[in-house]
């Protein structure tokens, strides 16, 4: 489903005053109630990434959760009804593309979203990132996409300290960026000529075993902050994209001390 061509998209200021006047589980509420199938993906679609967003809303991190999980809950259950295995792989996509996307909301990395995290928000990533593994192994989904479920699991662990876990995560996302770069020919050290994927996916270990107490791990961490420095003053196409990894860590860096 195309989110920019939401054939229901006259129905969202109705979605938008039940949630403003009345909150989330009445909005969950009202889409359950369409009987068409269709539209109830299209409305928990255009519900879950408007109220991620906040744009000129009022929302909590737990009405994040509460509105995606309904959807994720909704394109799984459809895909488990679904005969055709064309139509039940793209309901199954729906499921994983918005699980990562609430894992991704979760995670405590970004430096405009002060909210702070729970134990129970990250149990939540955790439990997104799982399920996107899981259904990328059946969608038969290539590195970059591996990459993103495997770096997910390893910053929610974080989130909770478990920094063993977060390092086995971090090596398999590193393991996908790894074959990325393998099949775009592209460097596989970090490096201001590395891809974004290979620098952040070193930083994220590091960062990890830093905090699980492996004090060398500090300067490799550093390395990937300078890769992505020189990088965004180069100017070079993908300037934002360094920007965001050296925010993504430092930012972890601030909000996620040691044991």
């Amino acid at each position: 489903m195309n989110p920019n061509a939401n054939p229901f998209e006259d129905k969202w200021p109705q979605l938008l005053q039940i949630y403003s006047d009345q909150g989330v589980q009445p909005l969950i509420s009202h889409i359950q109630l369409s009987e068409d199938l269709l539209e109830r993906r299209a409305l928990y679609l255009m519900a879950s990434q408007r109220i991620s967003q906040g744009h000129d809303l009022s929302r909590t991190l737990d009405d994040v959760i509460a509105i995606s999980r309904a959807a994720i809950d909704e394109f799984s259950a459809q895909a488990s009804q679904e005969s055709d295995p064309e139509q039940r792989s793209r309901r199954l996509d729906g499921a994983n593309i918005l699980s990562y996307n609430l894992a991704a909301d979760l995670a405590p990395c970004w430096s405009d979203d002060p909210e702070p995290r729970t134990r129970e928000h990250f149990e939540e990533g955790i439990r997104c990132a799982q399920d996107c593994l899981e259904w990328r192994t059946v969608l038969k989904k290539g590195a970059l996409p591996f990459h993103m479920a495997w770096w997910a699991l390893g910053v929610h662990r974080c989130g909770i300290k478990d920094w063993h876990g977060a390092c086995e995560a971090f090596e398999k996302s590193l393991e996908a960026a790894h074959i990325d770069a393998q099949e775009n020919s592209t460097p596989t050290s970090v490096s201001p000529e590395a891809s974004f994927l290979v620098n952040i996916a070193n930083g994220w270990l590091e960062f990890a075993r830093w905090r699980s107490g492996d004090q060398s791990s500090y300067e490799r961490f550093l390395e990937v902050i300078c890769a992505f420095t020189n990088r965004a003053e180069q100017g070079a196409d993908d300037k934002e994209d360094a920007l965001t990894g050296i925010q993504q860590l430092e930012t972890a860096a601030r909000r996620m001390p040691g044991s």
